[in-house]
Parts: structure tokens; sequence; C-alpha cells
């Protein structure tokens, strides 16, 4: 009998300016931003290796989004992770700026850079 995925919950922690993943009670991952200026950006998220590939840099990036499209302005995007779910969600594509110059080698950063 295999076990079902426990539920991620999310919050905003604006102290720590991180939008942080919970599963039963304890934080599991992070998606940290900065503000300046008025404009929010998305700098980079992590997931605990032994809560990796469930769901919880997806619930991050999606809680972080409907909490981003609630402002007037897009948010800047130079998580790898969040650009490749905006790029896998197009839905988002109107709420943020991707700046595909700051990312090292992700998904997105590759298919960007083929063609050069």
């Amino acid at each position: 009998m295999t076990r079902s995925p426990a539920a991620v919950e999310v919050r905003k922690d604006e102290t720590t300016r991180l939008y942080e993943a919970l599963i039963d009670g304890q934080v599991v991952g992070s998606l940290a931003y900065e503000t300046t200026g008025g404009r929010i950006s998305l700098t980079h998220s992590y997931v605990d290796h032994d809560h990796r590939h469930r769901g919880v840099a997806s619930a991050l990036a999606r809680y972080a989004l409907e909490d981003l499209s609630r402002s007037q302005s897009k948010a800047g995007v130079y998580c790898g992770f969040v650009a490749d779910y905006v790029e896998d969600h197009p839905e988002w594509k109107d709420v943020v700026d991707i700046n595909r110059s700051a990312f090292i080698a992700t998904r997105t950063a590759r298919d960007t850079n083929s063609g050069q």
C-alpha cells in the first residue's frame, strides 16, 4: 500500500521575505522574493531533498503567482524553477517579467540560449 502525498500548505512570511511550503507543520521548501522600488522579484527556490518531485515547488510557485497577480505591476522572475513553471502554465505570463539573462543552466535558460 502506498501512502498518498501529504498536503502542502503555503504561507507568506513578510519578515523573512519567503513563501514557505509546509507539510505536517514543518517547512520543507521556500521561495525567496525581494522588493525594490515597489517591484517584487522572485529570486530563488529551495525544496528539501526528501520532498522533491512531490509538487512542493509547484505549490510555492502557484501560491506566489496568485499572490502577485493582485499587484498592479509585473513581478520579476529570476528563479529558474518559477520561469519553467510559467512556461508550462502560460496563464501566468501576464503576471511576470522573466529575466532569462540571470539564469544558470535551467531548462528555460537552455531552451532560450539554444539558438546562440
